[in-house]
């Protein structure tokens, strides 16, 4: 459930990476006073007070058709707010500008990864096409697709070999420390599967652990048991997470790492997100949070989930949705 649900809430993820792409607008269309990445002197400018005279409104920018365009697909029912609630820690967004603007020009291919559990992995998800690793990929390649000079032919079969793509490295049950124990492994992972523009490094890692660090795998017996949320391992965990993120930024200098906090259906069931939430401040790493954003909701689909079936909290297969959502009114 809590994969599925995180495909309802991806295209939050995609809203914020669209507001990026509009830096040096005119316009701040991020919705949020916080959320540009333009000086406020520049929204504001530094002209002397004046008397305000009537103004014809201005066309709609390019910008805004541009932001139209890449945002068009997004769930529906997801508000301003609810996508303002996900920007948990701004951090420093400047390597997630340079993303943007190399997916923006369509010269060269973007190569992401996704780090994390079975949340990541779309564990129950079907087809895999709707795994928000999968839809993330997609996303990339339908809205930016690479430009290229070829013949028609020839060009098919280049897109085939060169489009942005999205490496999954999760495992089931993964937690920070156990990522710290397999860097290698995924560094390994990572060098065969990047193109030679990417100067070795991928754009962007998504970290994903919110639930795993919390519970691992003791939520089966141990869950009913752990309440506190500076749990016993709380230290050890925070360690891990830098331990990772030093890591990351000591072999990849220039690449994009987000932190994405997800929560399960479970109510009863605290996250780890806390915990990532210092490290995060330290190094200035941007977090969004599917759990902010979603979690007012949560006691409508709780509620659902119980009426259906108290023992797995699922719904039936005639009731899951193609486009994500779910099938109650």
């Amino acid at each position: 459930i809590a994969a599925l649900i995180l495909c309802i809430w991806y295209m939050g993820h995609l809203h914020h990476l669209a507001s990026l792409s509009l830096i040096g607008c005119g316009d701040n269309h991020s919705g949020s006073d916080g959320g540009s990445l333009m000086s406020p002197s520049l929204i504001r400018g530094n002209k002397s007070p004046s008397i305000a005279t009537p103004q014809t409104p201005p066309p709609i920018s390019s910008c805004r058709k541009e932001y139209d365009r890449i945002s068009a697909k997004q769930t529906p029912g997801l508000t301003k707010e609810d996508f303002l609630r996900s920007q948990a820690w701004l951090g420093n967004q400047y390597r997630l500008a340079q993303l943007m603007k190399s997916l923006s020009s369509r010269t060269r291919p973007i190569v992401a990864a996704v780090a994390g559990g079975s949340i990541s992995l779309g564990h129950g998800v079907t087809p895999t096409s709707l795994r928000y690793a999968n839809r993330l990929e997609s996303w990339m390649n339908d809205m930016y697709p690479l430009d290229n000079n070829e013949g028609e032919k020839q060009q098919q079969q280049q897109q085939q070999k060169d489009h942005h793509k999205v490496i999954n490295v999760a495992a089931h049950g993964a937690d920070m420390c156990s990522m710290a124990k397999r860097l290698n492994i995924m560094y390994s992972a990572l060098s065969s599967e990047l193109p030679p523009t990417s100067n070795n490094e991928p754009d962007l890692i998504i970290l994903e652990f919110a639930v795993n660090d919390y519970q691992g795998q003791d939520h089966l017996v141990d869950i009913d048991h752990k309440i506190s949320v500076f749990f016993d391992g709380f230290r050890g965990l925070v360690l891990c997470a830098e331990v990772v993120v030093h890591s990351l930024y000591t072999r990849f200098p220039n690449t994009a790492i987000m932190f994405l906090e997800t929560q399960t259906a479970n109510y009863a069931r605290k996250t780890g997100a806390l915990l990532h939430m210092g490290v995060a401040q330290q190094y200035q790493i941007p977090v969004v949070s599917y759990a902010e954003a979603m979690f007012h909701q949560y006691h409508r689909l709780i509620q659902e989930l119980e009426k259906r079936d108290m023992m797995t909290l699922s719904f039936k297969d005639d009731e899951w949705m193609m486009d994500g959502g779910i099938g109650i009114s």
